[in-house]
């Protein structure tokens, strides 16, 4: 027995999730002085504001450690504004210069999102974007097997 690589979607998704992901940091470091990660923060906090750090951690499945420097990153930057609440709790918002940066790299994104999906018919965007999802929705069946 051994495994496909053509054929094993685990692989195939990571592959490409790091293809994209690292391309993606590359660029956006050179241009916004950013990362991957700190793009995705601050995507999170324009949906979500005044939502926590553990909060964006438990939807994006991020590392916390990464996650915290990242807040800080941004904080220190203008980017983010924090609000205290109580001992432990901080919640975050979007600030002006936040949403001015998520804008410009956001345009950036979707360039790069219609250059991935080039060639893909309008129900072949609608098709994988449904089956990822159900990807998603299994996820809890996948951390079931081998326990």
């Amino acid at each position: 027995m051994q495994l496909d690589l053509d054929t094993y979607v685990p692989g195939l998704l990571l592959w490409l999730s790091n293809r994209v992901s690292s391309s993606a940091s590359s660029l956006y470091n050179e241009r916004f002085g950013i990362g991957v990660t700190e793009w995705r923060i601050l995507s999170y906090f324009k949906i979500h504001p005044w939502s926590t750090a553990s909060r964006a951690c438990e939807l994006m499945g991020l590392d916390k450690g990464a996650v915290s420097r990242s807040i800080s990153f941004m904080v220190e930057n203008g980017w983010l504004d924090p609000r205290p609440q109580g001992l432990r709790k901080i919640e975050y918002h979007v600030t002006p210069a936040g949403n001015k940066l998520h804008n410009t790299v956001f345009r950036l994104a979707m360039a790069r999102q219609e250059a991935l999906l080039d060639g893909f018919s309008a129900t072949e965007r609608e098709s994988l974007i449904a089956m990822l999802k159900r990807m998603l929705g299994n996820l809890e069946n996948v951390q079931r097997v081998g326990r």
